[in-house]
């Protein structure tokens, strides 16, 4: 009887070591930094570790030899403010109401009820720190919505969308809410800059912390150092700037990456670098011939170069194929620290942590696209795009957006035809109907959040411009009412 009351014991003892453990993945000292830094248009192919060879990008190189680079992994979007909303808050952006990039002084903005990755890691004992293009709203000033301050970020230096008037000397950024007018230098450089200076003014220095580095490079108005665009002059003005402005951005992550190395944080750091979403169809970018660029659904728009370096767990020059995506990263820290949700929104994520392992990504729900006409889903080796029903005159944008039906598909087999050449979607019916199943059934879902935003620049002018080709110039159509502008959108 003795016996089988130790026994008992210590059964019941090592299972509640196991729900500790599971509960709490790591604890004090053990919590690493997170630096996750991102390009602004940058290709699959624009970089030398994902087989460019023209462009000198050696750090970036660098982090995918000592840790590992993907080969797939999917921005949140097509386009850069819901991409980077999705990464925030781990769900698909046209659940919170960012559908297109958030023009200057649009009332649209990441809202509160997101759980963000700076709230995540602040519940956690974090400092944060945010520095670069922001893009999840449309005006620093406006105290209705939401600074990186709000969103969890202890310190930052911003601009709410791209850097004005180009990359260098640009003159609308924000530090800690206070408009800093003209900053001499480059963006990537100035980030950077601010970046360090944070990391050497934290009182408690040994702290964990999130640092979230958003380059605006290589998005345009493009600007670089002469020697720059020196070096790739002979490539012609468009590529060679191009490709300047890479090299640029790579120079200054290796400045970063330096400081991290010579400050003792890169032991027990997790390192990302990825891009928000594919290049602009313009000479000198590259998808490494990925079907499609910015603004498509197919690969070359939504697959980006990634690559991650977090000694003693992604190390040693791995190529890991597993499907990741932004939606990831919220999963994943919440599964990294053992928490529960912050709040009871659907993630579109799973955690990527068993990828990191080399193990299979176990989705409960799969990750959803949805563009202005067309969504898409990835179910392993094979992906669905759908058309959406044309936009009918005299409804109203939201309604369209609330009950639009899927009425085209095209299927393709990734692993087979990873450059989307060979549409299936009539060859393999059985597999198309199980496709559309899973697609028609993720759409629904994004629908029922979809929520109308009452104020001006809702949509930014060419989005407005695609629904309606007759809109007046944008010079005009900017002058007009919100009401005006609205009344314009419905009449295509």
């Amino acid at each position: 009887m003795k016996t089988k009351f130790k026994i008992s014991k210590l059964l019941f003892l090592i299972s509640m070591c196991t729900v500790c453990l599971c509960c709490n993945k790591i604890t004090g000292q053990e919590k690493p930094n997170i630096i996750i830094m991102m390009a602004d248009d940058l290709g699959y192919g624009d970089v030398g570790c994902f087989g460019n060879k023209i462009i000198e990008t050696p750090n970036i190189d660098q982090l995918a030899s000592d840790g590992a680079k993907f080969t797939q992994f999917y921005s949140g979007h097509y386009t850069c403010s819901p991409s980077r909303a999705g990464m925030m808050s781990g769900r698909t952006p046209y659940r919170n109401g960012i559908y297109a990039f958030i023009a200057d002084n649009s009332v649209v903005h990441l809202k509160d009820k997101e759980v963000t990755l700076a709230e995540i890691c602040k519940k956690q004992g974090y400092d944060t720190g945010f520095f670069g293009k922001w893009g999840l709203n449309g005006n620093m000033d406006d105290k209705t919505q939401p600074t990186p301050s709000q969103q969890g970020f202890d310190s930052w230096l911003a601009t709410n969308n791209n850097a004005i008037p180009s990359h260098k000397n640009p003159t609308n950024f924000y530090f800690n809410g206070k408009a800093m007018g003209e900053m001499k230098g480059y963006s990537s450089q100035i980030v950077v800059d601010k970046a360090m200076q944070w990391l050497g003014s934290r009182k408690e220095k040994t702290k964990p912390f999130l640092l979230v580095l958003w380059f605006h490079e290589p998005h345009t108005k493009l600007a670089q150092p002469d020697k720059f665009t020196q070096k790739y002059a002979k490539y012609g003005k468009i590529a060679g700037e191009y490709y300047a402005n890479v090299d640029h951005m790579d120079h200054q992550i290796g400045r970063f990456l330096d400081y991290v190395k010579k400050e003792n944080l890169e032991d027990n750091s997790w390192i990302t670098f990825t891009s928000d979403n594919g290049p602009l169809n313009r000479e000198g970018r590259s998808t490494n011939g990925l079907r499609g660029y910015k603004a498509r659904l197919y690969e070359g728009g939504l697959r980006e170069p990634t690559v991650m370096y977090w000694k003693g767990k992604i190390e040693g020059a791995k190529v890991i194929d597993e499907q990741l995506t932004f939606f990831d990263f919220v999963p994943t820290f919440y599964d990294l620290f053992g928490m529960e949700p912050m709040n009871n929104e659907p993630l579109d994520g799973a955690s990527m942590l068993p990828a990191l392992e080399g193990e299979k990504v176990e989705r409960k729900t799969l990750p959803i696209w949805v563009g202005r006409w067309k969504t898409t889903l990835i179910n392993d080796e094979w992906k669905i795009i759908g058309k959406f029903e044309d936009f009918v005159p005299g409804t109203s944008y939201n309604d369209y957006l609330t009950n639009r039906k899927i009425v085209r598909y095209e299927l393709f087999n990734l692993k087979k035809d990873p450059y989307e050449t060979q549409d299936l979607s009539k060859a393999n019916i059985d597999k198309l109907k199980e496709m559309k199943l899973l697609i028609e059934e993720r759409v629904r879902s994004v629908q029922k959040e979809i929520v109308p935003w009452n104020g001006q620049w809702v949509l930014p002018y060419d989005v407005v411009k695609y629904y309606n080709p007759n809109v007046p110039p944008y010079s005009e159509f900017s002058k007009l009412s919100p009401e005006e502008q609205d009344l314009m959108k419905s009449k295509q």
